[in-house]
């Protein structure tokens, strides 16, 4: 080999060495880039934009230490290392989870560029982020469009809208900003872009969606094209808010110009369209119910009025419904009148509405779409009609192929949630055209059934000819469940399933019957299935933040925001502080805190005006619910489930101002919930169990276990409660009770009695497949309040709790009673942390934990041998400690007791009891 061949050859293998010592001797670039909680959303408000990220090295230990940022006005420029809108610099700092922006000021539908880097434990960076981009959205002030409707104002009003407009040429960025009161589904050139907006309260806290359509756009002739619907009806299902339909769009072009479609009165509008308006049938059909004492309703503006409603008390009684059946004549409906070629000429101009008091901001909540179309198990005739059987329970809308039917031939769909004809839901109506034709029912949310009955229809029904459309918002389900019990695993996959369809329209809406409204317990219980199975966290930021614009001037909260009319329900109240705890340790945002800061002070100093000074227990007014849909837990006075959220409420209060650096005012509320503490331990306690009510003596499970849930038990009485609680048996509880009962017993250790009594599930399973209200078929039979176990089997049985923001540090602290292996997944901000635990044959136990980068976990492992318990780490023997051995990442350990706590860093870990 020559000289030159030599040099050549070691020049290579140095410049290889210098390429692997840069490319593989640092960290791993940030991957999960978020702004606001959503990936490369396409409407932010700008007044808190915040980034987070997540570090994907799996190297033990592996942290975070600092952070730069890069934002810039366009991809090149953030290319070529042009961060003309922010550097952040290098930010000694191991927060990755909703940092806040502080650049330049922020300009209106613009797109922005940016990425990360981080700097690990040992100084050294990593290469930045693949670059990502959020847009900006409109403020209030910024928007040019007029609100428009059809001229009409009765109800269950629907309007057909279009908007003919030429680009020029191919656009660089168009984006178009809709929203509607109530609902709209929009298209660009013929194509469905989306429906919503999210339900919500146009006053406080309207929504509004944003779509990309550049690719949709050409050069030429386009249109945009909407149906819109009013319902008007709604108590606690919604607002009634005045109809409106508001679009615009900005098309930028390449060279800098750019032109804008608004909606005025140049739309075009048909008010008369196939569906049928006149004579509708609400469901469910004339509901009312009795006003609770303290009740209040909406006082709707008129249209000239400038100012938004306030809430005004009320005894009256509510009625209406919260959908009407839709009837469709499809002779009606003009062909193809969403598309371009479309002749509108026949159709009048669009009216121009007030609506300058509606407060519009981008929604951040994920959006409602088609997810599935599902194929029927069973299609039967029977006595003139086909039946159509879907297996389970879903929430969505039919999908029916005709081929025999003449024109002018009605055909009616009708809906039962269960087999058998039980548990009806409604009815929908077609009238045909005649010929092969498809009704595609698809409007949003529209009802829940597991069985269709269709009657009207001519020639034989085949399955392919008929399909199930599921809808629910959209979800990116993550998280996983999987022990040694198959009907804890079918609980799971039902609860998961039944908490996810039940999410329509923007609004945790427990079912898609008689309710379908957002109400607070309802909120807390299904929000925690969410957090703990999907990545996204903003379906409860917006339950959040929809209950605080609905704050009433006292300081306390209606029991079911957005709402026309709702009830007050104190007791349920209290789950608004948890909801904003649970939002913050899950997303990490602190802004979120203190924005909300001051509405929980305002709510914690009117509830105090409610507590007995003697014995520190609250006996506030209206509705008393501790257990409800089938319980027996006596309500009233000052009971154990009032106060045991009190006092959460006072511990939050205390966490969230220590986040926020307020010491003093932290201190003080700790001080409040210690107080309060003490209260129920000595008038509530009887060294046994926890009575229900201070004048009640009676045994009644639940009471304890509200106790046992927030850990207010004294010390050494933990076991001897479990023992009394689960000695009678089967307990008596309702629907809602059941994540306050299940949640204390497993806090305190009860897996085994847990196990047992989860029983009470299986006829969920066998009858249609969908949570129930109660534990009994004579309530609602797709009704999400029963979901909790998809959360509480990741919180206790896998142990994962989240102990700081955004997961910088939690628990795993398994509960092994009952069965022999567990296993699960909870995505977080900050990657997945999965756990997995078994029993051998021979009684020992072995764990197995991964902890995202950037984290600490505290790892509680189960004494199963109660002597001589020797403890080891991939090998390495941990406990009893030997002098000398280092367990990489593994930071602290010590007896806890009846555990062996371990604090560890970032890793994958394999902690077995030795033999």
């Amino acid at each position: 080999m020559s000289i030159t061949m030599r040099v050549m050859r070691y020049v290579f293998i140095l410049v290889m060495a210098l390429f692997a010592l840069e490319v593989f001797g640092k960290p791993a670039a940030p991957v999960g880039l978020l702004v606001n909680g959503l990936s490369e959303p396409l409407a932010i408000e700008r007044d808190a934009t915040r980034f987070t990220w997540i570090s994907t090295d799996e190297t033990r230990d592996e942290r975070q230490t600092a952070y730069q940022i890069l934002v810039a006005s366009c991809a090149e420029r953030l290319a070529s290392g042009k961060a003309d809108c922010w550097d952040s610099g290098k930010v000694d700092s191991d927060k990755s989870a909703s940092v806040e922006y502080s650049g330049k000021p922020l300009s209106q539908t613009t797109r922005f560029w940016w990425q990360v880097r981080i700097w690990d434990q040992s100084g050294k960076y990593s290469r930045y982020s693949k670059p990502s981009y959020f847009d900006t959205g409109l403020h209030q002030g910024e928007w040019t469009a007029q609100y428009i409707w059809n001229g009409t104002s009765n109800q269950n009003n629907f309007a057909y809208f279009r908007k003919t407009f030429v680009v020029t040429n191919k656009p660089s960025l168009a984006k178009v900003y809709v929203t509607a009161h109530n609902d709209y589904l929009l298209y660009c050139n013929g194509q469905v872009l989306g429906r919503g907006p999210a339900r919500c309260d146009p006053y406080h806290n309207g929504q509004y969606n944003a779509y990309d359509v550049t690719k949709l756009l050409k050069a030429g002739t386009n249109v945009f094209a909407a149906m819109g619907h009013w319902v008007g009806t709604w108590n606690n299902a919604g607002i009634n808010g005045r109809p409106a339909f508001l679009l615009e769009a900005r098309i930028d072009y390449p060279g800098g110009s750019s032109s804008t479609i608004r909606s005025d009165e140049s739309w075009r509008v048909l008010a008369h369209t196939a569906f049928i308006e006149t004579n509708a049938t609400y469901f469910p059909v004339m509901r009312t119910h009795a006003a609770r004492n303290g009740s209040y309703r909406w006082t709707i503006p008129e249209e000239t009025a400038q100012h938004p409603p306030v809430f005004a008390e009320t005894n009256t009684a509510e009625s209406g419904g919260s959908r009407a059946a839709i009837q469709f004549d499809s002779s009606r409906e003009p062909a193809n009148w969403q598309t371009i070629g479309f002749d509108d000429s026949s159709w009048t101009s669009a009216t121009i509405v007030d609506r300058s008091y509606f407060r519009l901001f981008a929604q951040m909540a994920p959006a409602e779409r088609e997810q599935a179309e599902l194929e029927p198990i069973s299609v039967t005739s029977t006595n003139g009609a086909w039946l159509v059987d879907f297996g389970r329970c879903i929430d969505g809308w039919p999908k029916l192929t005709m081929r025999d039917n003449r024109p002018g031939d009605k055909v009616r769909m009708e809906y039962f949630q269960m087999t058998g004809g039980r548990k009806p839901s409604g009815w929908d109506e077609y009238t045909c055209q005649g010929g092969d034709e498809t009704w595609d029912a698809d409007f949003g949310r529209h009802t829940t059934f597991q069985v269709m009955k269709i009657t009207g229809y001519k020639g034989k029904l085949e399955p392919a000819d008929v399909r199930g459309i599921w809808a629910y918002s959209d979800a990116d389900v993550a998280g996983r469940f999987h022990c040694s019990n198959d009907l804890l695993n079918n609980i799971y996959e039902m609860c998961e399933r039944s908490a996810r369809q039940n999410i329509q329209q923007g609004i945790i809406s427990v079912d898609a019957d008689r309710e379908q409204a957002q109400w607070t317990a309802d909120s807390w219980n299904i929000g925690n299935v969410l957090l703990y199975n999907d990545h996204d966290t903003m379906m409860i930021d917006k339950v959040v933040r929809d209950y605080a614009m609905a704050q009433l001037p006292n300081g306390d909260f209606p029991a079911c925001a957005p709402a026309q009319r709702a009830s007050r329900i104190p007791e349920w109240s209290m789950y608004w502080p948890m909801l904003l705890w649970q939002q913050y340790l899950f997303s990490g945002d602190e802004t979120l805190l203190q924005e909300m800061s001051p509405r929980l002070v305002h709510f914690l100093d009117w509830i105090k005006s409610y507590q007995n000074p003697t014995n520190q227990l609250l006996d506030p007014p209206g509705w008393r619910i501790s257990e409800y849909a089938g319980g027996n837990l006596p309500n009233g006075g000052c009971n154990i489930a009032t106060a045991c959220q009190y006092y959460e409420n006072l511990r939050i209060a205390s966490r969230i101002f220590s986040v926020l650096g307020e010491k003093n005012q932290s201190d003080e509320y700790l001080r409040q919930a210690e107080a309060v503490k003490a209260g129920i331990n000595s008038h509530l306690f009887n060294g046994k169990y926890y009575l229900a009510r201070t004048d009640t003596n009676g045994m009644f499970p639940l009471a304890s276990t509200w106790a046992l849930r927030f850990d207010i038990e004294p010390a050494g009485t933990k076991s001897k409660i479990l023992d009394t609680i689960s000695a009678p048996g089967k307990p008596n509880i309702g629907g809602y009770g059941g994540d306050a009962f299940y949640s204390g017993v497993l806090n305190a250790g009860g897996g085994d009695f847990v196990v047992r009594d989860l029983e009470r599930y299986r006829s969920m399973l066998k009858e249609n497949k969908a949570n129930w209200e109660t534990f009994g078929p004579g309530a609602e039979v797709n009704h999400a309040w029963t979901s909790y176990p998809a959360y509480i089997f990741l919180k206790y049985i896998c142990g994962i709790q989240p102990t700081s923001g955004g997961f910088a540090r939690f628990d795993i602290r398994p509960e092994i009673g009952g069965l022999t292996f567990a296993e699960g997944t909870v995505p977080t901000v900050k990657g997945l942390i999965t756990t997995r635990w078994e029993k051998s044959a021979g009684g020992h136990f072995l764990l197995s934990v991964t902890v995202p980068a950037n984290t600490c976990a505290s790892i509680y492992i189960p004494k199963i041998s109660k002597e001589n318990f020797v403890m080891t780490e991939s090998g390495k023997q941990l406990w009893p400690a030997k002098p000398g051995i280092v367990d990489s990442g593994v930071l602290a350990v010590s007896d806890e007791g009846s555990f062996i706590k371990c604090v560890a860093g970032a890793g994958k870990y394999e902690f077995k009891e030795a033999l």
